[in-house]
C-alpha cells in the first residue's frame, strides 16, 4: 500500500496519471506492453478534476487505442441525468479524447429493470476481462471514498456486497434510497491496481483511519484498502496515519 500526498486536488490527479502511464509503459505492467488496458471509473463529483487534468495535460501521452473503459458504479438514472456517472465522464473526458464507442462500456443506469442490468453488466465484464477463478481482473479500478467510508456504491451496513461472487449488484443509498449498480468487493481487491483518488478535508477522518484494523469491517473503503492486492491512495488530505 502506497500513499501519495499532494498540495491540492489537481496535483494529486497529476500524480495518479503519471503513475498510471508509467505502469502502462512497463512490459510487465498493466495489460502488458501493447495489450489492452481495462480501467473502471468511479462516479461522484471528485473524478471531474481527474478527468479535466487528464484532458488538459496528459491526453497526448495516453495510448487511447489500448484503453477499454468501464464503470465502478452507476446511479439508476438516465444517461442524461445530472446524477449519471457516465454523463460526468462523457462531458469531462470521453467527448474530448479519441475513444471509440466500441471501447466504452457503460452501465445503463436508466434501465427500468436495474437488477437485470446488473446481471447484464456482470456477464459482459466476465466475457471481456481475464479471470481470477470466477472474478474479472481489471488493470485499474479507480475508486473514491465517501465521508461515510463507502466506496463504489457499497455503503456501511452493506458489507455482504464485499464478499459476493457477482461482479456487479444492486445497492441502495442508505439516506436517499436511490438505487445504484455497484462493483463488488472481490473485483475491487483483485484488480492489478486498486487506486483511490480522494480529495477534500471532509474526508480526513475516514482517510486517517483507513489502515486501522478495527475499522476494516466498519468502512467498506477500509476493507478494500486493507485487502487489495495493490492499493495506492492519491490525495490532497494532509492528515494521514502511516501505513
Amino acid at each position: 500500500m502506497n500513499i501519495h500526498v499532494a498540495d491540492n486536488a489537481r496535483e494529486a490527479a497529476r500524480m495518479l496519471l503519471r503513475n498510471m502511464l508509467a505502469a502502462i509503459r512497463q512490459p510487465s505492467g498493466a495489460g502488458g506492453e501493447g495489450d489492452m488496458v481495462n480501467v473502471a471509473f468511479s462516479g461522484g463529483s471528485t473524478p471531474a478534476v481527474l478527468f479535466d487534468v487528464w484532458v488538459e495535460e496528459f491526453a497526448e501521452l495516453t495510448p487511447w487505442n489500448r484503453f477499454r473503459v468501464y464503470w465502478v458504479d452507476e446511479r439508476c438514472v438516465s444517461s442524461g441525468n445530472k446524477d449519471s456517472n457516465y454523463r460526468l465522464a462523457k462531458i469531462h473526458l470521453l467527448d474530448k479524447v479519441p475513444l471509440t464507442s466500441e471501447q466504452v462500456f457503460r452501465i445503463r443506469g436508466g434501465q427500468e429493470d436495474a437488477e437485470r442490468e446488473a446481471l447484464r453488466y456482470s456477464s459482459m465484464v466476465l466475457s471481456q476481462l481475464p479471470l481470477d477463478g470466477r472474478i474479472p481482473v481489471f488493470d485499474f479500478v479507480l475508486l473514491g471514498i465517501g465521508a461515510d467510508g463507502h466506496t463504489s456504491s457499497v455503503f456501511p451496513g452493506q458489507e455482504k456486497l464485499l464478499h459476493t461472487l457477482a461482479p456487479y449488484v444492486l445497492s441502495t443509498h442508505p439516506v436517499t434510497g436511490q438505487r445504484r449498480i455497484a462493483m463488488t468487493g472481490e473485483v475491487m481487491v483483485r484488480a492489478r491496481h486498486t487506486w483511490f483518488y480522494v480529495t477534500g478535508q471532509d474526508k480526513a477522518d475516514v482517510i486517517q483511519s483507513l489502515s486501522c484494523p478495527e475499522v476494516r469491517n466498519r468502512y467498506p473503503a477500509a476493507y478494500v484498502w486493507q485487502s487489495a492486492l495493490h492499493a495506492e491512495l492519491f490525495t490532497d488530505i494532509q492528515v494521514i496515519s502511516p501505513v
